[in-house]
């Protein structure tokens, strides 16, 4: 079932229920107002004929009958007068002679209501007639005196009730035709609003429609601020987030498509260059003196190079991946400095560099963090400072205590970075000189973890460099 038919059907149904009860409930409003009005006049015109009996004693039993009958007759009235134990005195509907062989009436149901609370009435069908009467009995407090009728008890009145019927009737009439109307105006308010409604899901649909075949520059026209235009909106919003996602995995492809060229090139060469000096020595090399050693040396320095690739490679999936898992803990940053910086001794000589210490901070003073990986990351940096430096360059590792925790830095005399690749140098096999880091040992990949490593501690790296005037990388750790 469409939603406009759902809508529109929804809308007639809650509105005939309405109007119904409401028919119902003005139509036996009416019928109590019409009957209480009715049985209110009766009372009035109860108290008249019993003024009458009592205005004038000197009556005749019959002549006051006869005078009851012209009253009921003016009136359009049946009036009863009935004593204490229910027998009738007289009736202006019975002539006199037949009152003997009228039934007794007092369980009639007016007759106990007027007896218990002064007045009573009921409707109910007259077999004699065919036609419903409203019965409305009076009890009578002092019966006239010195008349036939000082037994008196009750005065009981009674009207057709059909002419109460049709103005009730005439007015359920009334009630149903504006009802039939109203209902007609719901219909069509109902239809024009699902049609409108259902025309923006309309649009929505085929605009996904549209979205889902591939067009994603198709865009939801947001007509509204409803919960229809929100929806429009969503959609909106979706589709470029959408559209973002899937430029991000573009890229993510180019850089998986990258990393795997990169990855398979770093692992070729030295996989080739041990290949080719074993094949060398198996092929008569292994028993020249001349360059047996030589090719032996060459080859275990492939592999420790292979070995150190697949280290950083091992390392730096873990930490993209969340793999890692990270101690953090404080340590005394001055002592852990000492310890980094005394391991760099032998290699910053052998390359003619001068290593030095610049500690600002205090010997009390601790860091928060994982001391293993923030000894990678300074062998990475420290290494990188000595291998790129000059001969008889400096390479300065410092601290400093800053406004939010102790600043690491590591800074050095080498040939600098240009400026073009300051942004790219912490990419995954990015090499300034592609060349002199293989010459190195370099695997490409030693900024990539220094940075994953440094921002898992909540810090970043920030890097200064000036080709032929050194570079400056530091970071910051949070202190106690």
């Amino acid at each position: 079932m469409k939603i406009q038919t759902k809508i529109t059907t929804t809308y007639v149904a809650l509105a005939f229920v309405i109007v119904a009860c409401l028919g119902v409930f003005t139509s036996m409003r009416m019928e109590s107002y019409f009957k209480d009005r009715l049985v209110d006049e009766l009372s009035r015109q109860a108290d008249l004929v019993l003024f009458m009996l009592q205005k004038d004693s000197t009556y005749s039993f019959s002549q006051i009958d006869e005078q009851v009958k012209q009253v009921g007759g003016l009136e359009h009235l049946r009036i009863t007068l009935i004593d204490a134990q229910g027998d009738v005195l007289a009736d202006s509907d019975i002539p006199f002679p037949d009152l003997s062989g009228v039934q007794n009436h007092l369980n009639r149901p007016e007759i106990q209501i007027a007896k218990r609370y002064g007045i009573g009435h009921d409707i109910r069908h007259s077999v004699t007639v065919d036609h419903d009467f409203l019965y409305m009995a009076k009890f009578v407090n002092k019966s006239p005196k010195r008349t036939s009728f000082e037994t008196l008890q009750y005065i009981r009145l009674s009207v057709p009730f059909e002419n109460v019927r049709d103005q009730i009737n005439h007015i359920r009439s009334i009630v149903i035709v504006v009802a039939l109307g109203v209902l007609l105006v719901i219909v069509a308010v109902s239809v024009v609003v699902s049609r409108r409604i259902t025309k923006h899901m309309k649009q929505i649909a085929q605009g996904v429609e549209q979205i889902r075949s591939g067009d994603l520059n198709a865009r939801l026209v947001v007509s509204s601020n409803d919960e229809i235009g929100l929806v429009a909106k969503a959609v909106n919003e979706l589709v470029e987030k959408l559209k973002a996602d899937i430029v991000q995995l573009k890229k993510l492809e180019q850089v998986r498509s990258q990393f795997l060229g990169n990855v398979s090139h770093e692992l070729r060469t030295p996989i080739f260059a041990v290949q080719g000096y074993l094949e060398t020595l198996l092929n008569g090399a292994v028993d020249d003196p001349s360059v047996n050693r030589s090719f032996l040396e060459k080859a275990q320095s492939n592999l420790s190079r292979l070995n150190a690739l697949l280290e950083d490679l091992i390392n730096i999936s873990q930490i993209e991946s969340g793999e890692m898992k990270m101690s953090f803990r404080y340590f005394h940053i001055n002592e852990f400095l000492e310890s980094v910086a005394k391991e760099f001794e032998t290699l910053a000589a052998n390359r003619n560099v001068v290593l030095q210490l610049s500690l600002s901070s205090s010997a009390d003073d601790e860091a928060f963090g994982d001391k293993e990986r923030l000894r990678q990351v300074l062998n990475n940096l420290i290494s990188n400072a000595i291998n790129y430096n000059k001969p008889m360059g400096d390479v300065v590792l410092s601290s400093e205590k800053v406004a939010n925790g102790i600043q690491i830095t590591i800074k050095d005399t080498g040939v600098g970075i240009p400026v073009e690749h300051l942004s790219r140098i912490f990419e995954r096999f990015y090499r300034v000189d592609s060349d002199r880091s293989r010459a190195l040992g370099g695997t490409g990949l030693g900024l990539a973890i220094v940075k994953h490593i440094v921002e898992a501690h909540g810090s970043h790296v920030e890097v200064e460099s000036m080709v032929g005037n050194g570079s400056v990388f530091c970071f910051v750790l949070k202190s106690s």
